[in-house]
């Protein structure tokens, strides 16, 4: 390997660990104002599944533990422990009663009230460091680079 090769996987390697510790100090900032809202009973995994489905209403258990990067048999206790809460519910899928439907209740659906000057802070916190067009431009980066690790 020549010297230039090195150097490109040093900048990659560099790389990857600055995505990996952005993604530690998404969840640490997280947890940090989850712990002081009525939230502090949520642990960062169950608002990770609060959060899919904040966006997506409703979507079977393998679909939300792909999403969260979780094993499927990590999320039955996760999903019963949010259905004993009362923010979401179980419901048998018409077209595969294998399949299990995890929806919203209303509870988990105003969570999300609280939630959301929280995220908003948080990308109010971003902006201040830098400007919405380049964090379009390194979003549109990450997701080709994401594409490619995909599809190789």
């Amino acid at each position: 390997m020549n010297k230039e090769d090195n150097l490109d996987l040093i900048s990659a390697a560099r790389f990857m660990d600055a995505v990996i510790n952005m993604r530690n100090a998404i969840k640490q900032h997280f947890l940090q104002k989850i712990r002081h809202s009525e939230l502090q009973d949520l642990t960062y995994e169950m608002f990770q599944v609060l959060a899919v489905l904040w966006k997506n209403k409703q979507m079977n258990q393998q679909d939300i533990a792909n999403a969260i990067q979780k094993n499927k048999a990590s999320m039955t206790p996760l999903i019963d422990n949010l259905c004993k809460r009362g923010l979401v519910s179980r419901m048998e899928d018409v077209n595969d009663r294998r399949n299990k439907i995890i929806l919203l209740t209303e509870k988990g659906m105003q969570y999300q009230q609280i939630f959301r000057p929280m995220e908003d802070n948080f990308y109010k916190l971003l902006l201040s460091a830098i400007s919405s067009k380049d964090l379009g431009f390194q979003a549109n980066l990450l997701n080709r680079l994401a594409n490619k690790a995909v599809t190789d």
